[in-house]
């Protein structure tokens, strides 16, 4: 049931961060540097919205909360590099930007899962 919650949350996240992505793009933005903002409000978003809806973390304490939130940031910045990483050697084999940015968003949310199953929010 987890990974359903996490699902859902990453297709609402999807929306809106691969939205600012390709607008940011459409826009004439690099696809690096949309990437970059993209996956930043990504982060926050879905940061709420997995600790609330999908985790459920009961931490309570402000420590606690900061604690969970640098873990969040920390598995996510992971989870993005190897986006980026990824993105980069997509657009070097000439994949097309659009379907480089699919490609790499896939990566992100397989390790953000992880991390955030194994290490952000473990119960007990």
């Amino acid at each position: 049931m987890t990974l359903i919650k996490y699902l859902l949350v990453g297709v609402l996240n999807t929306i809106v961060g691969f939205g600012l992505i390709f607008l940011l793009m459409w826009q004439g933005f690099s696809p690096e540097i949309s990437n970059i903002i993209g996956y930043a409000v990504g982060i926050c978003f879905s940061f709420v919205m997995n600790k609330i809806f999908t985790f459920q973390s009961k931490q309570a304490s402000k420590k606690a909360n900061l604690a969970e939130f640098a873990k969040f940031v920390s598995s996510m910045l992971i989870a993005w590099s190897l986006n980026f990483i990824t993105l980069k050697i997509c657009l070097n084999l000439g994949v097309n930007p659009y379907i480089s940015q699919i490609i790499a968003g896939a990566i992100y949310t397989i390790t953000g899962y992880l991390l955030s199953k194994i290490w952000v929010f473990k119960k007990g």
